[in-house]
This record gives C-alpha cells, structure tokens and sequence, in this order.
C-alpha cells in the first residue's frame, strides 16, 4: 500500500508541496499551506466544513496520513510530530486544524485492523477517516458481524471523509456482550456511509468549520465483524507504538487549544503594538504590557508542558517500554491543562482588546468564538485532571511531576546539561 499525493493536485493550488514521505515534509507541507488555510477561513466557516480547495491541499499535503503506522507502511509520526502540525495549523484557524486532528485518527483506526479489512477500506491511505462516538449505537450479533442503527453527534470532519466510524454497544439477542473487561462490549465500527442519514445540525458559537454534524442509521445495516475494533481495548504492549493505548489517537486535538491561545496573543499584540507606536502605553511597566507578557507566558509554558509529555510517551513507546497508568493520564491531563491556558489567555486578551472584539469587522472575533467552542469540548474539563494525581498517588515510582519521572532518561524533559 503506499500513499497517493497527486503532484497536480498540488500544482494547481498554487503550492510547492514535499511528497508526503517524512515527518519532515509533512510538517513543512503543513507550513507551506498556512496562508491558503487563512485565504479559505472565511469560507470555511460559512460552509462549516473545508472548502473543496482546503480539502484538496491536506489530503496532498499527508497531513491526514500522520498517524498510519509503519507496519502498513504509513509514516507513524511521534505524538510531538503530529501535535506540532495541528497547533501550526491552529494558530491560522482552529476549524482546519479540528478537521486535521480529527481525520488524522483514521490512521489510528486503521492500524487496529486485520489484513483482509486493511485491503478492503484502505486500497491507498489517502482515506481520511472520521469517527464519533458518542451516544453510542448498538451492534446486534448476527452470523458474520452485526446490525447496526444508531445516532451519532459531533461527527466531526465527516464530510471530508472517505470513511465514518461509530461506535455502538453489542447484543446478542436482548443480552449485551460483555468485553475482555467485564464491561459491555464497545466497538467502533466502520459505517456504510449509504446508509448514513446525515443531520446538517452543526450551527455553532465556534470552530463551525469542523463541520461537526450529527448522523444516524434508523434501518439496521450490516457491518461485516473485521470491519471493527474494540473501542476499549485494554492496554496491549504487543501492538505498534501509536496503539498499545486507545487514549493516544487523540492527543494531537491538543494542538488546537495551543494554536488559538498563539492566534489571540498575536491578536493581542497587534493591538498594544499600535498604542506603544503611537505613545499611548509606551511604559514598559504599563498595565497593557504586563497583561500582555503573562498571555504570552501561559503560550508558552502550555507548548512547553504538551511538548515535553508527548516526548516523554514518544520516548517511551517508541523506545519499546510500556506506558505506566500515570503516563496515560498525564496525556489526558495535558488536553485539560492546555484548555486552562487558554482560558487564562482569552481573559487575558479580552481586556486588552476592549470593546473592538464584538464587532463583526473584528478579525479577533471569530478567533475567540473558536476559543469558546475548542472550550466546550469534553476534553477540556478540569476533571480530567484528577485522575492524574490519583494515578501519580497510587504510582510506585511517585512520578507526581515530569521531573520525578526519571526511569527513561533525561530525553523526556531536555534538562540543559543533562
């Protein structure tokens, strides 16, 4: 299987793009499309979805390919790699960069496939992969797989893609199935997308791009048993690195939070730039600059931390050693600490913007709407900070910090010296 970039398609978009062969190309494919993605961010939002253009210049670009792994020949880029793409992307307009991180999991989901389905849905993996997963459908067992119906939300970058999965809990009869954990069997499962009914329901305060819609399979359709994964697989050492852990397909949607908290401080700076031109705040000790500096602050210790705990899980799974229970949920604590930087950056930008925000000629306006609506998603809260510290607690190495998690070595914190 190998990837399919067409070089005209690129041609015609007016970019000089890499072939997706590296992590290095795609991140300067990445790059290289930031001011078509500012160019298509008003259409993008009118349509809430990527426009055709945008569309054409990610799939050329690979950056819906991060994540295939190497096994099947894909470019199994570290969690660093992949975050980096979207946050650069993010800082340019969060819905292209939502579509990214999102159909970027395809190659997550792919990966958990055997042969036979692998050959059948992915004759090439220029098939950006969509999946939601909640509320959950179900799945009643017949001969050779399932029946499936189902309403699925927040389908996001479902129009972009080739494929939708969706999740669904397992019947057999009116009894559930229970998995390998004692828990109802959850599986996602690749849906026929002619027989998804989608909902067009995705009108939004923000990241309206995304294209976030709602669908549903009234009429039960059968989806074929290998055209499915355990949606709650335990951990599993024996697979490739990107899959030992279900929650490592989304840590990349991090970036999002990250590239609009940059997006505002930009935003923001431009704004003080002028009254410090002008003489209007020129003290250095002024209120505005001080504001300003602690937005640019809480950027820049957010990069650092998501940074430094995707190195420390790229160190250790592609390093081949296991992740402990304290690295899982310290990745899903980064999403959630992420967030409360970039709260702390909107309220920090609101009041050095002053009254020009809510005015629709803004350029600032839409960049706080996506910053509320990058808010709103579950991955956000800050109870999912807790489980950090209980798995720290219960860790008998006590890694409550990254700086007491020494049993990979210093690569994982990149201590000057060390």
């Amino acid at each position: 299987m190998t990837a399919t970039t067409s070089s005209s398609a690129a041609c015609d978009l007016g970019v000089d793009l890499r072939a997706p062969d590296s992590a290095e190309a795609v991140l300067s494919n990445a790059r290289a499309l930031l001011p078509l993605v500012a160019a298509e961010a008003d259409a993008v939002e009118a349509a809430a979805r990527l426009t055709p253009r945008l569309e054409a210049a990610f799939r050329a670009s690979g950056v819906f390919q991060m994540a295939f792994p190497a096994f099947r020949g894909g470019l199994e880029m570290t969690l660093a790699q992949q975050t980096e793409v979207v946050a650069e992307i993010a800082a340019v307009d969060a819905s292209a960069a939502w579509n990214v991180a999102v159909l970027n999991a395809g190659g997550y989901y792919a990966a958990r496939l055997g042969d036979q389905a692998y050959a059948e849905l992915y004759p090439t993996r220029d098939m950006p992969t969509s999946g939601s997963f909640h509320p959950r459908g179900r799945a009643q067992r017949v001969d050779g797989g399932f029946l499936v119906t189902g309403h699925w939300d927040w389908g996001s970058g479902s129009y972009t893609a080739e494929h939708v999965v969706g999740s669904a809990e397992v019947f057999d009869g009116d009894s559930p199935v229970l998995g390998s954990g004692g828990k109802q069997m959850h599986l996602g499962l690749w849906l026929p997308k002619h027989a998804l009914t989608v909902l067009h329901n995705w009108q939004t305060l923000g990241v309206r791009g995304s294209g976030s819609t709602s669908y549903e399979i009234v009429d039960p359709v059968f989806v074929p048993e290998h055209h499915s994964f355990d949606r709650e697989a335990e951990y599993d050492q024996s697979r490739d690195p990107l899959n030992r852990s279900v929650r490592l397909a989304h840590y990349a949607l991090t970036g999002v939070s990250l590239g609009v908290a940059r997006h505002l401080v930009h935003e923001a700076a431009a704004v003080v730039g002028r009254r410090v031109g002008s003489g209007g705040s020129g003290n250095p000790d002024s209120a505005a600059l001080q504001t300003l500096g602690l937005a640019m602050a809480e950027v820049d210790f957010a990069y650092a931390g998501v940074r430094a705990v995707a190195d420390l899980v790229d160190e250790v799974i592609f390093g081949g050693d296991a992740l402990a229970p304290v690295h899982e949920a310290r990745m899903t604590a980064a999403n959630a600490a992420a967030a409360v930087a970039l709260r702390r950056v909107v309220d920090l930008t609101t009041e050095l913007l002053g009254g020009q925000m809510i005015l629709d000629r803004s350029p600032v306006q839409r960049v706080l709407r996506d910053a509320y609506g990058a808010l709103a998603h579950a991955g956000t809260r800050r109870m999912l900070l807790a489980p950090l510290a209980a798995s720290a607690l219960a860790d008998e190495h006590h890694r409550l910090t990254l700086p007491d998690d020494t049993t990979y070595g210093a690569g994982s914190l990149r201590v000057a010296g060390s």
